[in-house]
């Protein structure tokens, strides 16, 4: 995204007051509203494609490597607890030590409880909060903002080493990643991956976030920090 493109954007954020109408759980499942459980096809893509014949390659489908205690709730607005994994190459929820697992086009959302040092975290499916979405499967909300959401996925990674230098992999690799977006309007914008391009996408508010997220030591690297940045850019600006 240009600098041009940027500036636009900070100023279409600032002058929107409403972000986008609500979607209801009937509107996905088909009870009042398109059923977008599936494509054309029948069929709903999901964002871990892995490449054909690339199966041996070692690698782990869940975000986390553990089963956490979970709470879901279902598009029927049942409510199922118990113990699970979220599953990114299927965009399922695998109960641990079974076979048995919930798709995600049958899930409203779910909360991981904190465990250990890790915070509690939830997840809504993505096409109640981006129903232009291309894919299927869940997005992880952000509690400081919900105009910030990060999507977590697989991605291939080929072979990349030149034998004359002897610089790069040498084995196919299938990593897990993240992209962070921000609600615009209806629109959901990728975020970019460092911090002063971040910033500049506010323009004359660019320096004064600065100096706050100093002050506040918010850092770019956690979620809720941008979230809390996005909130008091708003609130500032308005």
């Amino acid at each position: 995204m240009c600098v041009r493109n940027l500036l636009m954007f900070a100023l279409c954020f600032f002058s929107v007051g409403v972000f986008g109408q609500e979607i209801t759980g009937s509107q996905i499942s088909g009870t009042g509203g398109a059923d977008i459980r599936f494509g054309g096809n029948r069929m709903m893509s999901v964002r871990s494609r892995l490449p054909e014949g690339k199966k041996t390659i070692d690698y782990k489908p869940h975000l986390f490597e553990t089963g956490r205690d979970t709470k879901v709730i279902t598009l029927k607005g049942d409510t199922i607890t118990g113990w699970y994994k979220y599953n990114m190459e299927t965009e399922s929820l695998d109960q641990p030590g079974t076979e048995k697992s919930i798709p995600w086009n049958e899930v409203k959302s779910f909360t991981f409880a904190a465990q250990d040092e890790m915070p509690e975290v939830s997840f809504s499916n993505i096409k109640l909060v981006w129903p232009k979405s291309e894919y299927g499967g869940f997005i992880q909300d952000v509690k400081s903002s919900a105009f910030v959401k990060v999507k977590h996925y697989l991605e291939f990674i080929p072979s990349d080493f030149n034998p004359s230098t002897g610089i790069g992999s040498l084995k196919d690799q299938i990593v897990q990643t993240e992209t962070r977006y921000l609600k615009v309007g209806e629109r959901w914008l990728e975020l970019p991956d460092t911090k002063g391009a971040f910033y500049n996408m506010f323009g004359k508010m660019s320096e004064p976030l600065r100096k706050q997220a100093r002050k506040s030591k918010w850092k770019y690297k956690d979620p809720e920090d941008i979230g809390k940045m996005v909130s008091w850019v708003a609130k500032t600006k308005n």
